[in-house]
C-alpha cells in the first residue's frame, strides 16, 4: 500500500474512533442526566386532604351510631351487657373520629392564615361532640356497675339519651366540617379544590 493510502487509512481510523467516543459520551451523558424533580404538593393542599379524610371517617362513625339507638331496655342483665358492648363501641368510634378531625386541624401550616376561622369553628363543634360522648360512656359505666337491675335499667335509659345527644353533636360536627370545606373561598377554597381527597364527598 502506498504511503498516501496508509495516511488516508490512519486519518479515517482516527475519525471513526473520535466519532465512536463522541457517541458513547453523548449516550453516557443522556443516561446520566437527572430526571426532572416533581413539583412538591403545597403544604396547604396536603393539610386540606387530611381534613377531608378525617371528615369522611367521622361521617361513617356518626352514621353507624345513628343506626342503632332504639334498644329494648328490659330488666335483664344480658340485655344491659349487650347495650354496653354495642353502644360503647359506637360512641368511642365517634370520639376517635372526632379526635382525628382535631389532629388534622392542628396540622394546619403555620403560615396558612386563611384556615384560622375554620379551625376555630370546627374545634368548637368537635369539643361539643367529645363532651356528649363522655356523658354516654359515664352512663354506661354507671349502668354496668349498678347494684340492682332496676338501677341498671335507669342508667341504660340515660345512656341512650346521652348517645342520641352524641349522635346530634356528631352530625353537627360533620355539617360544620363539610360546610367549611365545600364553601371555602380564596386560598382556603383553592387548597380544598386541589386536594384529591376532597373531590368525591362534598369537599
Amino acid at each position: 500500500m502506498s504511503r498516501r493510502a496508509l495516511v488516508g487509512a490512519a486519518v479515517l481510523a482516527t475519525a471513526l474512533l473520535a466519532t465512536g467516543c463522541s457517541s458513547a459520551e453523548e449516550a453516557d451523558s443522556a443516561s446520566s442526566s437527572p430526571s426532572p424533580t416533581p413539583t412538591p404538593t403545597p403544604s396547604s393542599v396536603v393539610w386540606a386532604g387530611e381534613v377531608c379524610l378525617a371528615r369522611d371517617n367521622l361521617t361513617a362513625a356518626v352514621g353507624a351510631l345513628g343506626r342503632n339507638l332504639s334498644y329494648d331496655v328490659t330488666s335483664d342483665r344480658s340485655a344491659l351487657e349487650q347495650i354496653d358492648r354495642q353502644l360503647r363501641i359506637q360512641v368511642l368510634s365517634v370520639a376517635d373520629a372526632a379526635n382525628r378531625v382535631g389532629t388534622a386541624l392542628t396540622g394546619v401550616p403555620v403560615d396558612f392564615v386563611a384556615a384560622n376561622d375554620l379551625v376555630v369553628s370546627v374545634t368548637k363543634a368537635k369539643d361539643d361532640a367529645s363532651e356528649a360522648v363522655d356523658a354516654t360512656t359515664a352512663s354506661l359505666d354507671a349502668m354496668m356497675s349498678a347494684d340492682s337491675i332496676l338501677t341498671g335499667v335507669a342508667e341504660a335509659g340515660k345512656a341512650l339519651v346521652a348517645a342520641k345527644a352524641a349522635f346530634a353533636a356528631g352530625q353537627a360536627l360533620v355539617t360544620t366540617v363539610t360546610d367549611a370545606t365545600s364553601t371555602a373561598t380564596g386560598e382556603l377554597g383553592e387548597a380544598f379544590d386541589a386536594a384529591p381527597q376532597c373531590q368525591d364527598s362534598g369537599g
